[in-house]
């Protein structure tokens, strides 16, 4: 049993029956109301532990890491082919190894990423490929190439 007074609801409406019927009060102009945007702002989430969440999802990534792949001379030899075919405004996929340049290892670690996107260019003196997926322009090296599928 509660150590408080429990009132039924129809007393407590006949606590205050003379104000229920009254508007709500109109703020003063010494004290505007609080717009909606700063009020949601007061219950924001509180984080007691900053950086925590950070450093969290930098541990998952570097469990996530692999190591690059060797690819076999077949496998170059198909890429070489593929390379000579893509010509600039082609759409590809490619899957490239992206090295953690945050965590430098050795042997390099890292993950592989698959892109879609529209061949702007291709850099034999430089050895890259450069792709854009209409936002975003990426430059994939040669050698971090893992497969190629034009589209």
């Amino acid at each position: 049993m509660s150590s408080k007074k429990e009132q039924s609801p129809s007393m407590t409406a006949a606590k205050y029956a003379d104000i229920l019927h009254l508007a709500r009060p109109k703020p003063s102009h010494q004290h505007p109301r609080m717009l909606v945007e700063n009020r949601a702002k007061i219950f924001s989430p509180f984080a007691a532990l900053r950086g925590y969440e950070e450093e969290i999802s930098e541990e998952g990534w570097k469990k996530t890491r692999v190591s690059k792949k060797e690819l076999s001379e077949e496998d170059i030899d198909r890429l070489s082919g593929l390379l000579r075919r893509i010509r600039s405004g082609m759409t590809v996929t490619v899957r490239y190894f992206q090295e953690d340049t945050v965590h430098p290892a050795s042997p390099p670690l890292g993950i592989f990423c698959e892109l879609t996107g529209r061949v702007e260019r291709i850099d034999p003196v430089f050895q890259t490929l450069h792709l854009s997926d209409g936002t975003v322009r990426t430059d994939i090296r040669f050698e971090d190439l893992d497969d190629i599928d034009i589209l």
